[in-house]
């Protein structure tokens, strides 16, 4: 087995104490606990089923009867598909509000 812990200069800045666990780890090796100092941006997601859909079709609605929709030509047809696309961004983001993520029992990934 291969034992590698992965981390960042930057995280390193962040970490204050660290000391080897005494805990039993179920492995040859024990934990390392440490403190992190600093303020860290809370996860934010937004949640489909909190939507607004009644004021998400609204919004859609009023953004594509004021889209450019000249599909005569192969370039009007990539401006309307654009406004399209960005229609339906901003409807659902206007819609469903981001929230900070709950640490339930799947992980989350940060990025």
């Amino acid at each position: 087995m291969i034992d590698i812990t992965l981390g960042s200069y930057r995280l390193l800045e962040s970490i204050t104490v660290w000391e080897v666990s005494r805990e039993p780890s179920l492995s040859d090796h024990r934990h390392i606990l440490f403190t992190l100092q600093g303020s860290f941006p809370a996860l934010l997601i937004r949640n489909p089923r909190g939507t607004n859909w009644g004021s998400f079709r609204e919004g859609l609605r009023d953004k594509l009867e004021r889209g450019p929709m000249s599909m005569e030509n192969e370039a009007g047809l990539g401006l309307a598909v654009h406004w399209i696309q960005q229609a339906l961004i901003t409807a659902y983001e206007d819609n469903c509000p981001l929230r900070p993520a709950k640490n339930g029992r799947k992980s989350l990934k940060w990025t």
